[in-house]
């Protein structure tokens, strides 16, 4: 249990900060005008800004939990991930709902 809880804090640990980067990138004005849906941008900050304060949360609280014992201490340490995936597919429905092709949300200069 202690193997699968420092790996998946790890890739936490990798993944939120490539994603608060990915985050402050997504701040500049040459970034933005790449993107031409504003809804799209606005699921990809949200993306970006609130998983690396999920993956702390979570990580945190399964370290807690393994330490007390708890039984869901794997539970609550693949609970950010769901944050990614749920994102991701809104992220998805949003760009086709737009233009009805998926991948257009950003230009590709």
């Amino acid at each position: 249990m202690v193997v699968i809880l420092w790996a998946f804090t790890l890739f936490h640990l990798v993944v939120g900060l490539a994603s608060l980067g990915l985050a402050l990138r997504l701040l500049t004005p040459a970034e933005r005008a790449h993107w031409q849906s504003p809804l799209a941008l606005l699921i990809a900050e949200l993306l970006c800004w609130i998983y690396p304060i999920a993956a702390f949360v979570g990580a945190k609280s399964a370290w807690s939990a393994y330490d007390a014992g708890h039984p869901l201490a794997l539970t609550m340490i693949i609970a950010p991930i769901l944050w990614l995936v749920f994102m991701g597919l809104v992220f998805a429905i949003v760009d086709f709902a737009e233009d009805g092709v998926l991948g257009n949300a950003r230009s590709r200069m």
